[in-house]
């Protein structure tokens, strides 16, 4: 990989560049709307990408005032939209999930089962709020064509697999309180509730038969 290749980090800097030029907080707050939901690494790293950029040749700077105070504001040099175009004609990664709750389920054996009721709680709340932000993103945008209008049919596009993804984790934590509500601890369902289980496997193992049929 080349050395000055940008992170995907970059890349996303340098397509809001691609639109306008911006100062490090005007990049900061807009890799903070709705982004590090889709890309968390994005929040850690949006104040040091900049200087890596910089250093690339990818972005340059300019110094403005207001009064006596200077700000340095970014933009895109040819060189950044360029290897911005160059990195939209590569293969995409596969998708992955960071999902802390998830892994206090797998491991909740080790808990107790209040502990895991309060796992799919806290679960279910945090979808529900991510899901009405991204539902006041789609309003917002519908009612004023949003911050980068001329990129509306694209935000909706992400807008909609956003509201998707928290819906479907949402139902999740709701089938799996129904799951869990006769449980007797979170270790014991192993053995006891082996029916329940296979049938909680059910839909996948069906699918994964279907498909095999289907490929021969």
């Amino acid at each position: 990989m080349p050395e000055r290749e940008p992170t995907i980090t970059g890349y996303l800097t340098l397509g809001l560049l691609a639109a306008r030029d911006w100062s490090a907080y005007q990049l900061a707050e807009q890799l903070g709307r709705g982004v590090a939901e889709l890309w968390p690494s994005a929040d850690r790293g949006r104040y040091a990408v900049l200087n890596r950029l910089h250093k690339a040749g990818f972005v340059q700077t300019r110094q403005e005032h207001t009064g006596k105070r200077a700000r340095t504001i970014y933009s895109i040099t040819p060189e950044g939209r360029e290897a911005l175009a160059a990195w939209l004609r590569t293969p995409v990664r596969p998708p992955s999930l960071e999902f802390e709750g998830m892994v206090r389920v797998l491991l909740s054996d080790q808990g107790s089962l209040d502990e895991m009721r309060a796992t799919l709680a806290r679960t279910r709340e945090q979808a529900l709020a991510n899901r009405e932000m991204f539902a006041r993103y789609a309003a917002f945008i519908s009612a004023t064509g949003g911050t980068f209008p001329e990129r509306r049919h694209l935000f909706a596009l992400a807008n909609t697999f956003m509201i998707g993804h928290y819906d479907h984790i949402i139902s999740w934590a709701d089938w799996a309180e129904q799951q869990i509500a006769e449980w007797p601890d979170t270790v014991t369902p192993a053995t006891t509730h082996g029916d329940q289980v296979r049938e909680m496997l059910a839909p996948g193992r069906e699918r994964f038969q279907a498909e095999q049929e289907g490929a021969r």
